[in-house]
């Protein structure tokens, strides 16, 4: 396609959806900006440069948001954000964009039905209910003897209130704080949901769909941390491509996809890989939230946004690399800090230590010495992502080592040492 003329519906452009408008205009789209509703969630702090849009159109009427848009010659409606999903299968689907459709939306954002969707097609997914009560969880749990459990919101991510439960004790205090709660999304959680625990290695594929082919750009080994109170991201390793388990992995998510009916753009995948095999654990039909876009281009010479850019903008070029494996120009780590209770950073050296390591690229959250932290418990409450690059694994490890005694050893001072 010709770049002249061309307008992009982007809904929800939260997170790294707010990186579109500038990718686009680099090809000569112009974009309009659509919010899903009214009131974004808190966590998103609101629409960044908004003035660079076209329009700022408010939902959630698909209605009124399509008369708007017919107002621009819109090429794509795509979702900037998880909340954007549904309203962007919506529009693509009413406007005649490509896109994938209505029909498997509820399969994009519910975790149940998404579980339900891949057995339907033959795709190994994990035990899951969505329960309004916490007698049938428990119950559930019992008849498949599939003790320990999951219990999370069925529509959020992030590892936002998960909850490991050995006992139906332990699920009934879950089930407890999240029923009826609000999540990071800022809906409400009319039931919860419980998956069995799946053990194994965990590791997540961002990828980008095009007219049914599916681009694995990156394949991340993904290891977390069980914590009081929830799940901390620990160390995030991007793979060399090719070989086991990246063939199995990639493999096994392009059927996942397939079975949510994702045909075209963004998706962000997260599988275990256990003894026998990959199991999904979740899909968003987005592009991965919290990554730093510099970092990964430095890494690959491509990321999320350019490649989701180019599935509208030029499809033709990422057909092309359909079943190719992506490039690694230099390994890259991600490792996560994890505050062990609420306080802030030190104001002494400690913060200075971590911009010195040698293979320090970026930082992606506040290292500011002396800002307040809570304790980790999910990926929202890490004080901070440090993104390392080097020619060599060794000197990741080494890096990453050192990551973890500065946390052990002076980095974090509790809240009671300054009172």
């Amino acid at each position: 396609m010709s770049g002249t003329g061309h307008v992009a519906a982007i809904v929800d452009p939260f997170s790294t959806g707010a990186h579109l408008q500038a990718e686009f205009a680099a090809r000569g789209w112009q974009s309009v900006a659509v919010l899903s509703t009214p009131d974004s969630p808190a966590m998103w702090g609101g629409l960044q440069h908004a003035g660079r849009y076209l329009e700022v159109i408010t939902g959630p009427d698909a209605e009124q948001v399509v008369a708007a848009l017919r107002r621009y010659p819109v090429s794509a409606a795509i979702p900037g954000s998880e909340t954007g999903v549904a309203l962007a299968d919506e529009l693509a689907e009413r406007l005649g964009l490509p896109g994938n459709g209505t029909a498997g939306s509820a399969s994009r954002r519910d975790k149940e039905a998404m579980a339900q969707a891949l057995v339907r097609h033959g795709v190994r997914a994990p035990a899951t209910i969505a329960a309004a009560d916490a007698d049938s969880m428990v119950r559930w749990a019992d008849e498949r003897s599939l003790w320990p459990i999951v219990v999370k919101p069925p529509g959020s991510a992030g590892s936002d209130a998960v909850a490991f439960c050995a006992t139906a004790a332990q699920a009934r205090e879950a089930f407890g704080h999240l029923y009826l709660r609000s999540h990071q999304y800022g809906g409400r959680n009319d039931v919860v949901l419980a998956q069995e625990l799946l053990a194994g290695q965990q590791f997540y594929l961002n990828t980008v769909s095009v007219d049914g082919g599916h681009y694995v750009a990156e394949i991340w080994e993904d290891t977390r941390r069980p914590v009081a109170g929830g799940v901390a991201y620990e160390l995030e390793k991007l793979m060399m491509p090719g070989g086991e388990p990246q063939e199995t992995l990639a493999r096994y998510v392009s059927q996942a996809l397939d079975a949510l009916g994702i045909a075209w753009g963004p998706a962000h995948s997260e599988v275990m890989l256990t003894s026998s095999g990959p199991v999904l654990i979740e899909t968003g039909a987005r592009m991965s939230g919290a990554i730093l876009l510099d970092s990964v281009l430095a890494a690959t010479g491509r990321n999320h946004v350019t490649l989701t850019v180019d599935c509208y903008t030029d499809p033709g070029r990422l057909a092309a690399l359909v079943g190719r494996p992506y490039p690694v120009l230099r390994q890259m780590w991600m490792a996560a800090l994890i505050a062990p209770y609420d306080g802030h950073l030190a104001a002494d050296g400690a913060v200075a230590e971590l911009y010195a390591l040698p293979t320090l690229h970026a930082v992606i959250g506040d290292l500011s010495p002396g800002r307040p932290v809570s304790r980790t418990v999910d990926l929202h409450t890490a004080p901070a992502g440090l993104y390392l690059l080097a020619d060599d694994a060794a000197e990741l490890r080494r890096d990453c080592a050192r990551i973890r005694h500065l946390e052990a050893n002076g980095l974090y001072v509790p809240a009671t040492a300054s009172r």
